[in-house]
């Protein structure tokens, strides 16, 4: 009985595996390979013309593996390629896409690296086209652009080359440019919260210590004493009519810590005060 089992094994494992048909699948450039009449695996055009398959043709185990392996690997490439056809992108951008197409782990740095022999992945070259356009099309300041670099995978060293381009005067343009816009949104503050409020957006949007002190004197945002008496009169009369219902010693207290707040100084508030209380007797 072991003897026939034996017998029966080696002739199951002899079977003769032949491409029997190749088959156009729908999607440009992908074919079914039947082995022996029976379906067996996809494959796509470029893996077929690196086995030469064809009709006929046999196939051991050991090549059918190696052939599913090299296809594999072909649809992450070609995943890639597509991607990449439409912008730009950093190796880490590429490595996620490959993971979120559930490209076996195993397949994708041969992948990254025939792309990057190619030069078709280049942080480098990502690097400096992103803050060129990021410098010429936006507000942003360097260390919001180098935020931005380092989470989609950008090497430090290879963001602070890049970032060379963007330059102190280019800086100081873009800030200035920024200023002048924030000044005109904040034209009813005080000169000093003015001046906080451009500060804070400005750090905000990336911009060194150093670059924004050069936009303020760039900026050169002029105290004048009527508009200012103007501004703190026009807040003053509104918070007046906004605690109408507290005695007279904490509405003017709630006022005084609203204005003081607002970046008026104590002295002027004080005597705002007194100018409408002496208007509303």
């Amino acid at each position: 009985m072991l003897t026939v089992n034996i017998i029966l094994f080696m002739k199951v494992d002899c079977v003769v595996k032949k491409i029997t048909m190749i088959q156009t699948q729908t999607k440009a450039g992908r074919f079914n390979i039947y082995i022996n009449d029976k379906y067996a695996f996809p494959v796509s055009e470029s893996v077929l013309i690196k086995y030469r398959l064809h009709k006929g043709q046999e196939l051991d185990e050991n090549l059918i593996e190696e052939i599913k392996l090299a296809d594999d690997i072909s649809k992450g490439y070609n995943a890639a390629l597509n991607y990449l056809s439409y912008q730009l992108r950093t190796r880490k951008e590429v490595e996620d896409k490959l993971h979120s197409l559930d490209i076996h782990e195993d397949y994708i740095p041969e992948i990254i690296n025939k792309l990057i022999d190619l030069d078709l992945i280049n942080d480098k070259t990502y690097a400096e086209s992103y803050v060129r356009t990021m410098m010429n099309t936006s507000d942003k300041g360097p260390k919001v652009i180098r935020l931005n670099l380092s989470k989609k995978g950008i090497d430090d060293n290879i963001a602070e080359d890049a970032l060379i381009l963007y330059t102190d005067k280019l800086q100081v343009e873009k800030g200035v440019a920024l200023a002048e816009k924030l000044a005109n949104r904040y034209s009813h503050d005080s000169y000093r919260n003015k001046q906080n409020k451009i500060k804070q957006v400005l750090l905000t949007k990336g911009f060194s210590y150093d670059i924004i002190d050069t936009i303020i004197q760039e900026l050169d945002l002029i105290f004048d004493d009527d508009t200012e008496r103007e501004i703190l009169l026009e807040k003053a009369n509104k918070l007046w009519s906004r605690y109408e219902n507290l005695d007279i010693k904490k509405r003017k207290f709630k006022i005084q810590q609203a204005l003081f707040k607002q970046g008026f100084s104590f002295s002027d508030i004080t005597s705002a005060l007194d100018e409408i209380e002496d208007t509303n007797i």
